[in-house]
């Protein structure tokens, strides 16, 4: 399995800087940039990372599964590319698969690391109402995003939905299925950590907006969530290239931001969290051999 993970994450690095190559960097010539906002928000962005792999290690430890911070920090960011392949499955297995050993199964490991994407996709969606309906021209469609929200809280919490959907899946591939169960309490727990690193990237995400158009509602910054989670919805777009860029650019221009300006937001702010995510991969490279 982890030979899979790393011939798969290094295809996925290797696609993803041919898409980088072939950015039309052109539309970066005429910006002007506040530098020292722009280092604000990676300072708030490359912290964000680092806060995803200590929910990470909160998640599994709350399982019975300890890892250190670097375990967790490792298998967070040397498979972070994966999700670059369309499904967004390796990127739930992989670092499953890096954890494992004899005693934490492969299962167990991959079902934890579901239970946390499914929170982290729930609160993406909880966060992204605020926007919505704060943004006149775009709010009517303010009830797709609230209906996908309480879908996502059913999922997570009504077990008479998941055993229902259980029967589907089993009757339809014949293969069993857990969907995870999880107790308000435990949710609270783990989103808590997980509403961290949300808001540090949303931070991050406001002054890399201000580095480049000045002072905006910090509202405006909500883009970013919204664009995330769509993005990850949208499962045949690896990482969500596109579906991103296109949600944070209807968002901005929804909100008076110039087309042209917006369009360029959305592609600077792909190439600053691209950023982010080499920064993740190469501090898990630096505790490769401490795990």
């Amino acid at each position: 399995m982890k030979r899979i993970v790393n011939i798969l994450l290094y295809g996925s690095i290797v696609a993803l800087l041919l898409y980088v190559y072939n950015l039309d960097f052109l539309i970066f010539r005429d910006l002007r940039i506040n530098y020292n906002w722009l280092f604000i928000s990676f300072v708030f962005l490359f912290t964000g990372f680092v806060f995803a792999a200590i929910s990470w290690k909160v998640v599994l430890n709350l399982h019975n599964v300890k890892v250190s911070f670097k375990e967790a920090a490792y298998s967070q960011g040397i498979v972070g590319f994966t999700k670059y392949i369309p499904g967004r499955v390796w990127t739930i297995l992989g670092r499953a698969a890096i954890l494992k050993n004899e005693d934490r199964k492969l299962k167990k490991l991959s079902f934890i690391s579901f239970k946390e994407q499914l929170i982290y996709l729930c609160l993406g969606f909880l966060i992204s109402i605020y926007p919505v309906l704060k943004t006149e021209k775009i709010k009517e469609y303010a009830w797709i995003i609230i209906v996908l929200t309480g879908l996502l809280f059913l999922l997570l919490f009504s077990t008479r939905l998941q055993r229902f959907l259980e029967k589907i899946w089993n009757r339809a591939f014949k293969r069993s299925l857990n969907l995870p169960k999880i107790q308000v309490i435990e949710f609270a727990h783990i989103s808590g950590v997980i509403a961290i690193w949300w808001f540090l990237w949303i931070a991050g995400f406001y002054f890399l907006l201000i580095s480049i158009t000045g002072f905006v509602p910090f509202y405006y910054a909500f883009a970013f969530p919204l664009s995330v989670v769509l993005g990850l919805i949208s499962i045949i777009f690896p990482g969500g290239i596109g579906v991103r860029e296109g949600v944070i650019s209807l968002f901005l221009i929804s909100n008076g931001i110039n087309a042209d300006v917006a369009v360029t937001i959305s592609i600077v702010a792909r190439v600053w969290f691209l950023a982010g995510e080499f920064f993740a991969f190469f501090l898990a490279l630096s505790f490769r051999k401490k795990v």
